[in-house]
């Protein structure tokens, strides 16, 4: 029975720069330089270790279309590793590294085969001079390829095993590009036994038979891809696949939530922090963490953490704290969503002007097109001076709450309610 291993991944990003990231401190920003490199290098290292006869790389191993020199030097350098294990490299581009984007034409090893922007390839995989397995693959011509490019796979019944290679969104999912949009039954109908997909950073199987699979990307970008990143080690054979996943990760993201409802004094909260950076340590595996912590709750503390200095204070004495662990953990920024401690319904039932401001709110948390139509109104001075493309989201039922938490928290004050 004929049977293959490999590495399959997808969404490298080499060069991607870390925005939004406060990396004063010199070990971080010098960990984010570097990241998408190393994940690149733990991708060959996974090669290697496992003896892979070859690696698949579905679309984007560079971060943009103009792709600098480093970067070309360093996926060079990668296949030449693999080349002097006699391991082959096959590389679908995507919309990120489209074949329409610069190059400085670096020679890669004879290893390496780049499937066609214009048609399916059909490449035949051998050892020991029998066909082992056929892989099909076709690269992005252009950034945005919105054709179905799945229609032009069919699987030759020949084929001893047949893996189908493609930078796509299968089935619309959100949050990426609809570029190469398909559906899982454009995907059966072409018969490959593994579809070796990219472009949806969240790595995840979408169908076990055949295998349908994103990897995900090597390296979290940003903090909304958080946890373990990696690539997946896949034996496929007549009987299926069996799918590992090998973490890459050369920096992880994190994120924490606090609650900080039990806390009675800035120290309480302050061991809530460090708790909080000793759990993204833990799921970091060995590795660099840079995370994000949110409080939340009704705690006796809010009213302090409202003061001026007192949260940039709580982040720089936690920094120091988490910074000191091997490898380090980095808060990149702390964000207060803690309320003070009150009563609502007891308030409500006053007759004074917090009375009045917690009735309206409820009035408006209870009507979603009159509480939209008000915070538009009111954020429109402040949004409509912003490019349309720095707007963020507004939850507007969370900016109300937020409001009018703060607004009772100074009229209150000293009440005790």
């Amino acid at each position: 029975m004929s049977s293959v291993r490999f590495i399959h991944a997808a969404d490298v990003h080499l060069d991607a720069p870390f925005k939004g990231v406060d990396a004063t401190d010199p070990r971080v920003r010098d960990a984010l330089v570097a990241a998408t490199y190393r994940a690149l290098d733990a991708v060959v290292d996974a090669c290697l270790a496992h003896e892979v006869d070859f690696l698949v790389l579905a679309g984007d191993v560079y971060n943009q279309a103009e792709r600098s020199l480093r970067a070309e030097f360093a996926f060079r350098d990668a296949c030449q590793r693999l080349a002097e294990a006699g391991i082959r490299v096959f590389v679908a581009r995507g919309n990120h590294d489209p074949a329409s984007g610069w190059s400085a034409g670096l020679t890669l090893p004879d290893t390496v085969h780049v499937f066609s922007e214009r048609e399916v390839e059909r490449v035949v995989f051998e050892r020991e001079g029998e066909p082992a397995c056929v892989l099909y693959g076709r690269s992005f011509r252009t950034a945005a390829e919105r054709d179905n490019l799945s229609l032009g796979f069919s699987r030759d019944l020949a084929d001893p095993l047949a893996i189908g290679v493609l930078h796509a969104n299968v089935g619309g999912q959100p949050g990426h590009e609809p570029y190469a949009p398909c559906s899982v039954d454009d995907l059966r109908a072409a018969r490959m036994d593994y579809w070796a997909l990219g472009h949806i950073h969240l790595g995840g199987v979408i169908e076990e038979s055949p295998a349908i699979v994103y990897p995900g990307c090597t390296q979290g970008l940003d903090p909304n891809e958080s946890g373990l990143r990696g690539c997946r080690l896949v034996t496929l054979d007549a009987r299926g696949a069996t799918v590992d996943f090998v973490p890459t990760s050369a920096v992880v993201w994190a994120k924490e939530t606090v609650a900080a409802d039990s806390a009675a004094t800035l120290d309480d909260l302050a061991r809530m922090l460090g708790a909080a950076a000793d759990s993204a340590f833990a799921d970091a595996a060995g590795r660099p963490a840079i995370v994000r912590i949110s409080l939340e709750g009704r705690t006796s503390v809010h009213a302090a953490l409202s003061r001026p200095g007192v949260l940039g204070d709580l982040l720089e004495d936690a920094r120091a704290d988490a910074l000191g662990r091997e490898p380090w953990v980095w808060i990149d920024r702390i964000v207060d969503h803690t309320r003070p401690v009150l009563d609502l319904a007891a308030v409500a039932e006053g007759e004074d002007f917090a009375g009045d401001l917690v009735r309206i709110g409820e009035a408006l948390l209870a009507d979603d097109r009159a509480l939209l139509a008000y915070i538009e109104d009111v954020a429109r001075p402040v949004l409509g001076a912003l490019d349309a493309r720095d707007v963020p989201e507004v939850d507007a039922a969370a900016v109300l709450e937020r409001a009018r938490d703060l607004a009772l928290d100074r009229l209150l004050a000293g009440e005790g309610r």
